[in-house]
């Protein structure tokens, strides 16, 4: 019941593992759809920003050549002109409030002229003014507008974007260098507002790596004072080579918008860029992945509560099903582990359960091997329904001796075992009577009363048996000892160890013997009335050289439980008809041998084919080949055997019943098969002569066969007077000692050869 528990459970985990495992897929799966989406936002948004950046900067630019190439047209950079040139400034500033203050300087970097908001005299030199004279050299030797480091203008309180353009002659010499400042806060461009929301940040980084604009609130005129911190630059580098495979350089040129997520702790942002190659610029907008995060996880809590829920119900949902699966199997255990008949424990429970009688220290203990005496006649005669509700009647019986200290189980049809704690002899004994006394009590089923009889086997825990197989098989072997004596009990010892031993060696050197062929045949002959031979029954001996002379009556029944019998029966009909070829050899008289065959022989289903082939192989014929068969095979299944005795009656084979009268014949069975001869079993023979009713009974047999048209041989005929007797009665055949003892071949063919001579000379 653990196992089951454990497997039920088992399997929930497997599958909660699974539905984590997916939901975790679709959460990285969400997540992932979450951050493309402020990927695809981020990059709309910078595309859109760093296209208002150059679309505003190149108008800048073309303003201030138009109006550089319009200043320097005069030629005169007196202060006069200086003068005349401050109005035009002016109206300039006023059309474009974006800018913050314009200014002509030569190309030695002296202001020419400023707008009129501009003091000139305190106005630095800008070829040599640390702070602008890399940007104006640049300028001096670019096409392009150059943009300069950004600054705060106290007097606009703007931070303010210097620009400068070089204006030059037709043969590209440059004249003068046109300047002006953007006010960052005059422009919709570079508002504050310009990112998307409060954590993400859009910003302009000079190739110099100062920051040129920044729409996060918190950034202040110190920050446009230095470059960005080397380890960032290094940061962002990496991330180049890492994410997008690329060097900066590879970046700056191929005019794309790229998107990098950064986890590194002291970046821990999305980060969209692109270069503005005109003016040199990086345009940034970063995200910070932790609110990328906490949205997605306002999102993903809904469906993480469900999930949630949904476990919770597939839990509950679980525990009932392995409550009710439990209380199932534990029905469906018990189903497999008691008899549904009488609902005592099964074998199956008692070979989970025998380890709380052998394990560890567990005291010794008894087995009582139950057998009901001839229960299989109850069935045959009254049914199996009224055989069942004997067995009920059993079981109710053997349940009064039930106790903590006892385990009665149904074995199997009429077999019981009784495992008890109880190891005295005398107990013993006197549980085993006790047991009998009860079992032998008259039956009374429906209106039928009967008495039935039992015989037990005991066996002791560890004497006799380490293990439940060792104690079965001692309890078994005096099982059949009692049966001997019926309504009897046998205790296990040495003696029947033994036999069971001599038993265990015979089917070892049988195995062999069959093997190596070594086994041979001897011939008992068959005479007519007129004492004429008609034929022999082949006889299978075995001497071994360990073993000795073992009797058929010894092996047979070891080669039948072992497996053994195919083999041996088709070995023994190979011998047989090796022999009769022979026979032919020497014997001009035709005599018809006949070979025992066994129930397992005959239903190989190669059966036939082995016997045509053995017997063409020796070149003789069906039609002296007499089958012997027992008529108990026939009681297994009339249909499946029939049609086996008609091949072989037609195939020219004369089919011979064995033993008839201590089976199960009917009549019926009789008619219905093709049977040639009858064979009276000793026991009918043995008492003839002195007893009238076993007389009659050989008598009735003999005429039974009559009636049926069959040939009646009896065997076991040892005295003249039961040859009368039988002679009388109308037998056909004889056999048995009175005649001869089993003789070898050769000595067949001489018996055989003096017969004739014997027979030809009465004549």
């Amino acid at each position: 019941m653990a196992g089951i528990k454990k497997n039920i459970w088992t399997l929930y985990l497997i599958l909660l593992a699974a539905s984590i495992g997916l939901f975790l897929l679709f959460g990285h799966y969400h997540y992932e759809s979450n951050l493309n989406k402020y990927k695809d936002k981020q990059l709309l948004q910078l595309e859109l920003f760093s296209n208002s950046v150059e679309s505003l900067l190149k108008g800048q630019e073309s303003l201030l050549e138009v109006v550089g190439y319009q200043l320097v047209s005069q030629n005169d950079f007196t202060r006069t002109a200086a003068l005349q040139i401050r109005p035009i400034l002016d109206n300039l500033l006023n059309i474009h409030p974006v800018i913050a203050g314009f200014g002509l300087a030569n190309p030695n970097g002296d202001f020419l002229a400023v707008s009129s908001n501009l003091n000139l005299s305190k106005l630095h030199n800008l070829k040599q003014d640390p702070v602008t004279r890399d940007t104006f050299i640049e300028a001096l030797g670019s096409d392009r507008m150059i943009l300069g480091r950004t600054y705060f203008m106290p007097a606009l309180d703007s931070m303010v974007i210097p620009i400068r353009k070089a204006i030059r002659d037709s043969r590209g010499n440059t004249l003068a260098v046109m300047t002006a400042g953007l006010k960052m806060n005059s422009t919709l461009v570079f508002r504050s507002d310009v990112h998307a929301h409060q954590h993400n940040q859009v910003s302009l980084i000079r190739e110099d790596s100062y920051l040129m604009f920044t729409s996060s609130a918190g950034a202040s005129y110190r920050n446009y004072q230095q470059p960005v911190t080397t380890s960032n630059q290094k940061i962002l580098k990496s991330l180049f080579e890492e994410e997008l495979g690329l060097t900066p350089k590879q970046v700056r040129t191929s005019n794309k918008t790229y998107n990098i997520v950064s986890s590194d702790p002291k970046v821990d942002k999305l980060i969209t860029l692109k270069y503005l190659p005109d003016y040199s610029l990086w345009a940034i907008s970063s995200t910070r992945l932790n609110y990328i995060q906490s949205t997605f996880l306002e999102q993903f809590s809904l469906y993480f509560l469900v999930f949630i829920f949904i476990q919770a119900g597939f839990y509950a949902l679980v525990k009932s099903i392995a409550s009710n699966e439990l209380a199932t199997r534990q029905q469906l255990y018990f189903q497999a582990t008691h008899d549904t008949l009488t609902a005592l424990p099964n074998r199956e429970y008692l070979r989970d359960n025998i380890h709380k009688w052998t394990d560890g220290k567990a005291e010794p203990f008894a087995l009582l091997f139950v057998d009901m005496d001839n229960f299989k006649s109850v069935n045959d005669t009254h049914g199996h329904e009224f055989g069942d509700l004997v067995l009920k009647q059993i079981a109710r019986r053997l349940k009064h001796f039930d106790s903590h200290r006892r385990l009665i189980v149904r074995e199997a049809s009429d077999e019981f075992i009784i495992l008890t704690k109880a190891i005295d002899e005398e107990q013993l004994q006197q549980f085993a009577r006790e047991l009998i006394m009860a079992l032998s009590q008259p039956y009374a089923i429906t209106d039928n009363q009967f008495l039935l009889s039992c015989s037990i086997g005991v066996s002791h825990y560890p004497e006799h048996g380490k293990d439940l197989d060792a104690l079965l098989l001692s309890s078994d072997i005096a099982m059949y000892k009692a049966k001997q004596e019926r309504n009897a009990y046998c205790l296990f010892n040495e003696e029947m160890q033994a036999q069971h031993l001599r038993k265990m060696r015979i089917e070892q050197r049988l195995r062999i013997a069959v093997e190596h062929r070594d086994i041979f045949m001897v011939y008992q002959p068959q005479l007519c009335k007129q004492g004429k031979v008609y034929g022999a029954e082949a006889l299978v001996r075995w001497i071994d050289h360990e073993l000795g002379f073992v009797p058929p009556n010894e092996f047979i029944p070891v080669a039948e439980s072992s497996g053994l019998m195919v083999r041996l029966g088709r070995l023994i009909l190979e011998k047989s008809i090796e022999d009769i070829a022979s026979l032919y050899t020497n014997v001009e008289q035709p005599i018809r041998i006949s070979v025992n065959i066994s129930v397992k022989q005959f239903l190989q289903r190669d059966f036939i084919e082995h016997l045509v082939s053995t017997l063409n192989a020796h070149n003789v014929s069906s039609h002296v080949i007499t089958l012997e068969i027992t008529e108990n095979l026939f009681i297994e299944d009339l249909d499946k055997f029939s049609p086996i005795c008609q091949q072989l009656h037609l195939m020219g084979f004369q089919i011979s019943l064995d033993d008839f009268g201590t089976g199960y014949s009917s009549l019926s069975m009789l008619k219905a098969l093709p049977i040639d001869e009858l064979k009276i079993d000793k026991s009918f023979i043995d008492n003839i002569e002195t007893d009238e009713k076993a007389l009659n009974m050989a008598k009735n047999i003999i005429d039974i066969g009559k009636n049926f048209g069959m040939t009646v041989l009896a065997e076991g005929v040892e005295t003249l007077k039961q040859q009368e007797k039988l002679t009388q009665c109308r037998c056909d055949l004889y056999q048995g000692y009175l005649f001869s003892k089993p003789i070898p071949i050769d000595e067949l063919a001489s018996y055989v050869m003096q017969n004739q001579k014997t027979k030809e000379a009465a004549i």
